[in-house]
């Protein structure tokens, strides 16, 4: 009870010590807010401004706010960057005092006409609800690096002492405040866009929204590349003026902007559906990095950097066109795949058990993995160039009669199966292979590398699994070399025997019937040839489970692997070295081990 009363003591002086620190602190934190708020200025919530002028002796601008939108209404109707506004807004509301002179210490006009303050350099008015308060900017004091200022409408007011980087923040002109955004669109609402290029080879790119996708409509019918697309308007978006030249939109001619030579347009769709469309003009004068350009819908004629222009007007068609050589699919959706190729054809299908292959020859399941891998690769594959775009003549890129075709069956998730698609393979030169596929017009011309993927032979793609068991059904392995051999079973109570015995090397069989039980080849070498040396093998497994299978090790491959074979399969594979390797230690360790007399 004592040790209680103790520890209930130590507790209350804890709780006490903690709130009287957490008093203090917010004490402290209340008296250092209330100072800072002390030097403000002003007290206003930026949010609630909805007018503000600023007035210099070279020049003013005034802004209003509607419907949360900041709006130059003069010298000029112009839309005004918000965020400019809002800094210097916010610039204002915590603007502080680092010294202030009561009224009564001002005295006569003369001193403030000494402190510039009779004819301010600067005037910032602004408005919250019906009042209009300001501030009025004059000279720099004679010590430290402040200004003179005053509230502009209070003539009783006292005179403040303000940092002088104040004023360079404040001191904001129409161009520094000015939207210049070139396009504002939501680019999920973009419907259709393009560009039009005038000239002595004119040309029109239109590219129009299709659910999920792009087509080209303009100058001819195709396939858009979505990505090319999303990101072409993204770059429209961070298109930024780099100079208003003028307002009042006449005089167009000397600009190029009468006959601009690209236009740019955007329609965007929803609830406020409209066109935005940018003219092109000349370069400007003594600034060749420059042009001159203008929105249609507006008076303003602006300076951009002229590469970038380029390459978005010029550049649209080449790339947003789709260079896939196959329409987009899903890999998951096909159901069945062909390789024809010197003169050999290849059907691989899907089935609920995997993969097998579908056709003459090699019959048995194939790796899913290699399939799926061909099937990205195929999606994947692009053009290097459009050789052509309406051939009239198929013979001159060998595509009147193909030297292969890959053909790809889908079925959709509602299952539909549409029309298959066969990609026609033609001639290769040393640059490429010409192709087209079945449902485009369009030839392409690819690296002829990509050739390489196609199985010449449909065992290439065969599962490497060789051997799928489960350890606890082996009953026996008989392993033999030339000069040795051994024997590995599991006894009733689970203990590894290598060659009757129980030893050391154990553990070393038992991870050698876990590898065999789940065998991999490290590649198929197809139907067996003499050279594989598997009528005489250096190595023979013998696996009894519920079926005897029998593995001959053979020749030494140039990889240092091992050519095997299943006994009566017609194929080869490769035996890894270190798999190999490791039989032969184990038969070193069991020839150690005595096999003891039978009972």
């Amino acid at each position: 009870m004592k040790q209680f009363r103790s520890g209930l003591l130590l507790l209350v002086i804890a709780l006490a010590l903690f709130g009287y620190i957490a008093l203090v602190d917010r004490g402290k934190q209340s008296t250092e807010e209330q100072h800072r708020t002390e030097k403000q200025i002003f007290r206003f919530k930026s949010q609630d401004v909805n007018w503000l002028r600023i007035a210099a002796p070279d020049h003013s601008v005034t802004l209003e706010r509607k419907e949360n939108h900041w709006w130059i209404a003069s010298p000029i109707r112009a839309e005004a960057d918000d965020s400019a506004v809002d800094r210097l807004l916010t610039e204002l509301e915590f603007l502080e005092s680092e010294r202030t002179i009561p009224a009564k210490e001002v005295g006569n006009a003369d001193l403030l006409k000494q402190w510039g303050l009779a004819a301010p350099s600067l005037t910032i008015e602004f408005r919250d609800g019906k009042e209009t308060r300001g501030l009025s900017i004059g000279r720099k004091t004679a010590v430290r690096d402040l200004l003179y200022a005053r509230a502009a409408q209070d003539p009783g007011a006292p005179v403040y002492l303000v940092n002088s980087a104040v004023a360079e923040r404040l001191n904001k002109s129409v161009d520094d405040l000015r939207n210049r955004m070139v396009f504002q669109f939501d680019s999920l609402f973009v419907q259709r866009c393009g560009v039009e290029q005038a000239g002595s080879a004119p040309l029109s790119v239109e590219v129009v929204r299709q659910g999920t996708k792009w087509q080209l409509l303009k100058p001819l019918t195709a396939r858009a590349d979505a990505t090319k697309v999303d990101e072409w308007l993204s770059s429209l978006t961070t298109l930024r003026v780099r100079k208003f030249v003028s307002d009042d939109g006449a005089a167009l001619n000397q600009y190029g902007l009468a006959s601009p030579s690209d236009q740019i347009w955007v329609d965007q769709k929803g609830e406020k559906p409209m066109e935005e469309r940018l003219l092109i003009g000349s370069p400007v004068p003594g600034e060749p990095n420059d042009v001159y350009a203008k929105k249609l819908s507006g008076t303003a004629v602006f300076t951009l950097p002229a590469a970038t222009v380029q390459q978005m007007a010029r550049g649209f068609f080449q790339s947003v066109r789709d260079r896939h050589v196959v329409p987009s699919f899903s890999v998951s959706e096909v159901i069945r795949l062909q390789v024809d190729q010197n003169g050999k054809s290849m059907g691989f299908a899907k089935r609920s058990q995997g993969w097998s292959v579908d056709g003459e020859g090699y019959k048995g399941l194939v790796d899913a993995e290699r399939v799926e891998a061909f099937l990205r690769s195929l999606r994947a594959l692009e053009t290097k160039t459009f050789a052509r775009d309406v051939p009239s003549d198929l013979r001159s890129f060998g595509l009147d009669h193909p030297e292969g075709k890959v053909v790809i069956q889908t079925v959709e998730a509602g299952g539909n199966s549409p029309a298959p698609v066969d990609l026609l393979l033609g001639r290769s030169d040393k640059d490429g292979t010409y192709v087209k596929n079945s449902l485009e017009p369009f030839v392409y011309h690819i690296a002829s590398q990509w050739l390489q993927e196609l199985p010449k032979e449909a065992w290439q793609w065969k599962s490497l699994e060789v051997l799928q068991m489960q350890p606890k059904d082996l009953q026996e392995v008989r392993l033999s070399f030339p000069s040795s051999s051994v024997t590995i079973r599991t006894s009733p109570d689970g203990r590894i025997l290598l060659n009757g015995a129980e030893g050391a090397a154990a553990p070393q069989a038992k991870a050698t019937l876990n590898r065999l039980c789940q065998l991999r080849a490290v590649r198929w070498l197809g139907p067996v040839r003499p050279e594989y040396g598997l009528s005489k093998p250096e190595v023979t497994l013998v696996i009894q489970a519920s079926r005897m299978t029998t593995v001959r090790i053979g020749a030494l491959l140039p990889d240092g692997g091992r050519a095997a074979q299943v006994e009566g399969e017609p194929l080869a594979f490769e035996f890894s070295a270190a798999e190999f390797q490791a039989l032969g230690e184990l038969v070193r360790a069991g020839s150690k081990t005595a096999t003891p007399g039978r009972s």
